[in-house]
């Protein structure tokens, strides 16, 4: 095995289901599938299962806490006698036919054992600090605990950018030296894992559209254009700047906040469709971002999608807690001594409308993902 120097295999499983991908989903079809009497093999490329829905501040239309939803269920699916959880893991092959699968999946070495404590120590000492990939505005260290209900719960090294990747020699030890525990584990190899399924349930979750190709909204060149989904880590209380909505430029509160729907899609240049989706994010975010002292809040749209159960009178809701909400098409985003300029045409007065803001958040359309 030269990719994989361990080779673990169980024949007892045939009766198995797969599960690719440990989101709200996947974890949703474990429970499921599990109190049924099936048993269950979920794989999660990440280091700790929960997915997106993990790192959100609330849940819409009722803006419960989403890691209060969640977490039990965590837990339930750690603790559940007929699911096995591999984290960091991918399947990298699927053989048979269907009630009789062969599947191969490849662990990566977490370099962390189940002997950790959360005590945060090695977080301390660790000398490398790289962008948090998750919110894009804040840091964290080499070795890190992925979100603090994490499962499982201990933490992981991004050998990436560790000193001591491979191939060969430990330039640094400072971890090692002060986990009481000796839990840290830098000999650790990946693994192939084969497993036999009856059936196989693809959860893979979604990512959003890459707003770098929308040039004309400044997304990765002016710090204050956010997406969605960085917004929403701003306003979460264990997000970069502890539930504050503050500008990455200069750290200063935002006061006047353009929430921009429907980027990229129904667009020949980019996505010709709605994903349909983003309407009801935007409305939580614009809500929730005038419960944390945003006093003016905009938000631009083509149409509003509210098609499930209490979405309309979500929409209602964000009105009469004074969110501006216009249909019109944002043109461009300038810089104009430190202030953002959006450019948009009001559609229903067909007026085209320059207007400044501390901080301008683009939703780009999502889609599933593909496996």
């Amino acid at each position: 095995m030269s990719q994989a120097g361990v080779l673990e295999a169980r024949g007892d499983e045939g009766n198995a289901i797969l599960i690719i991908g440990g989101g709200i989903a996947g974890i949703q079809a474990a429970l499921d599938a599990a109190n049924a009497g099936v048993r269950v093999v979920l794989v999660e490329k990440s280091p700790a299962i929960g997915g997106v829905m993990a790192f959100l501040d609330k849940t819409f239309p009722t803006l419960d806490c989403s890691i209060c939803i969640e977490a039990p269920k965590i837990g339930d699916v750690i603790r559940h006698p007929n699911i096995e959880v591999i984290t960091l893991a991918e399947v990298v092959d699927v053989k048979g036919e269907p009630g009789n699968f062969e599947v191969t999946i490849v662990q990566k070495p977490r370099y962390v054992t189940p002997d950790c404590t959360k005590c945060g120590k090695c977080e301390e000492v660790c000398p490398i600090a790289v962008f948090n990939p998750l919110d894009g505005t804040s840091v964290r260290k080499a070795i890190y605990l992925p979100y603090p209900q994490a499962e499982p719960g201990w933490y992981v090294v991004d050998i990436e950018h560790c000193l001591n990747k491979p191939p060969g020699y430990m330039p640094c030890d400072r971890c090692m030296i002060v986990c009481d525990r000796r839990a840290i584990d830098f000999t650790m190899t990946p693994k192939v894992i084969k497993r036999k399924v009856a059936s196989v349930i693809v959860a893979a979750g979604f990512k959003l559209a890459d707003a770098r190709k929308f040039k004309e909204y400044g997304y990765g060149v002016y710090p204050d254009v956010l997406l969605s989904y960085e917004l929403d880590r701003l306003m979460n209380a264990s997000g970069p700047t502890n539930g504050e909505v503050l500008r990455p430029s200069d750290g200063r509160h935002v006061e006047k906040l353009l929430i921009v729907s429907c980027a990229g899609s129904r667009d020949r240049r980019y996505y010709e469709y709605c994903s349909r989706f983003c309407c009801m994010y935007n409305l939580k975010h614009a809500i929730l971002a005038r419960s944390h002292g945003v006093k003016h809040v905009k938000m631009l749209f083509m149409d509003v999608r509210a098609f499930g159960k209490g979405f309309e009178s979500f929409y209602r809701r964000a009105l009469d807690e004074g969110v501006e909400i216009i249909r019109g098409k944002l043109a461009r985003i300038e810089q104009e001594n430190g202030r953002l300029i959006a450019v948009y045409e009001d559609t229903i007065s067909g007026r085209v409308v320059r207007e400044d803001f501390d901080m301008i958040v683009i939703a780009p359309r999502w889609s599933r993902l593909r496996v």
